[in-house]
């Protein structure tokens, strides 16, 4: 009974392996339709008896490359139109192919069963000639808001640098477009949440001198996110951003709000001073003015701030705002502490002559930001209502009504 059974299983699997055999051969045969090879090949791709063999993927890759041919001519004919989706897929499937066949021929090298590579070189060549044409599916991808596509065929782009196949060549190893293409990859990874692919392309994107900064800034947000939170991550990609791209205002103002959170204002307030040596912009400055607040030292914020006003170059309302900030709040310190003195008690005049003189300096400052940035309330409202509360009961109604409370 054992060698019956023992034949019929030697048998059932020389029918599988023949019959898989006989479907690279009727692909074969129908080359001439790259479209219906391709199809007819696709179950030989995923059996062991065909998969092992790299003639089968260099098949269905060559299957890939003569359809990604014929629409790539289109584009060269006169009045011809090539159909994008079809071009773009079979050279994304090319990629795989070509590289899956290169895989199992490395690895039948390094078995024994054979004693060198035969397809690399080529295989290579091929695919490195028709790898610019990635980034234009990846942009046309992108535009069209599929960001899925966009992040696969910018991904292929920039893996190709570090793949064994392209391993003897130089101008895709040391692609210095790559960069450049990992900051699109990591954006359209943004788009989708990947947060593991924008950690992948923002590691290699990060070192384009122009545009790394769009790397960095999706890093430290996927960082921050809850979902792969970590504060030491996070800070160092905040701490790398602005050393590499101390221009930009998103990695200052966060390691800004660091340093106040952990209240290390003196620690702040040097690190901004180098930075608005080099670069005395209205945000910067704001910054500086923010910190020096923070530090309570009023006097030091006011002069800060009153630059900003000066340039009238952007950052100009939220001056003024902050201004009013270095006298309201020490008035409201005040207002605080006479509410728990009898009102009898000398110092308690004291302290409302003191509150509304306080209030009376920070009201033209309010004021001046809410004619400059009538809609953003939260640069004066509650506190013009506040000290017209204290000073002047016609305003405040005036201003309640405004605000429609």
């Amino acid at each position: 009974m054992k060698k019956v059974l023992l034949a019929a299983a030697v048998l059932f699997t020389t029918c599988a392996v023949s019959a898989q055999t006989s479907v690279v051969k009727e692909a074969k045969s129908e080359k001439s339709d790259p479209v219906k090879a391709a199809k007819i090949i696709e179950p030989a791709l995923s059996d062991p008896t065909t998969a092992n063999d790299p003639e089968t993927w260099k098949l269905a890759g060559d299957f890939q490359k003569a359809i990604y041919d014929d629409e790539n001519m289109k584009l060269y004919l006169p009045g011809g139109k090539a159909d994008t989706a079809k071009l773009y897929n079979s050279l994304a499937k090319m990629f795989e192919y070509y590289m899956k066949c290169d895989e199992v021929e490395q690895a039948k090298v390094a078995s024994g069963e054979l004693k060198k590579p035969k397809l690399r070189k080529k295989l290579a060549k091929t695919l490195a000639t028709v790898r610019p044409n990635l980034t234009n599916a990846g942009s046309d991808a992108y535009n069209a808001g599929n960001y899925s596509n966009a992040l696969k065929f910018f991904g292929i782009y920039c893996d190709a640098a570090t793949a064994p196949i392209f391993a003897d060549m130089d101008e895709v190893k040391n692609d210095t477009l790559v960069p450049l293409i990992a900051n699109y990859a990591t954006l359209a990874a943004n788009s989708l949440k990947d947060n593991a692919a924008v950690i992948k392309y923002a590691n290699i994107g990060k070192n384009h001198k122009e545009e790394g900064y769009r790397a960095l800034m999706c890093l430290a947000e996927v960082y921050k996110s809850e979902e792969a939170k970590d504060s030491v991550k996070w800070l160092a990609a905040i701490k790398e951003g602005v050393e590499k791209f101390p221009a930009q205002e998103y990695f200052v103002g966060n390691l800004m709000d660091n340093y106040i959170q952990k209240g290390q204002i003196k620690e702040a307030l040097s690190e901004i001073d180098d930075i608005i040596a080099n670069n005395p912009s209205p945000y910067f400055l704001y910054v500086k003015g923010v910190l020096q607040y923070e530090n309570k030292d009023y006097q030091g914020a006011l002069a800060t701030l009153q630059t900003i006003v000066d340039k009238n170059d952007g950052f100009v309302a939220e001056a003024y705002s902050k201004m009013g900030d270095c006298y309201f709040f020490p008035g409201q310190d005040v207002e605080e502490a006479n509410s728990k003195l009898p009102m009898d008690d000398p110092k308690y005049a004291e302290g409302e002559t003191k509150i509304k003189e306080l209030y009376s300096k920070a009201q033209p400052y309010y004021e001046k930001a809410k004619e400059l940035a009538p809609d953003n309330k939260a640069l004066w409202g509650q506190y013009l209502l506040r000290i017209y509360w204290k000073l002047n009961k016609a305003e405040y109604e005036a201003l309640e009504k405004e605000l429609g409370y």
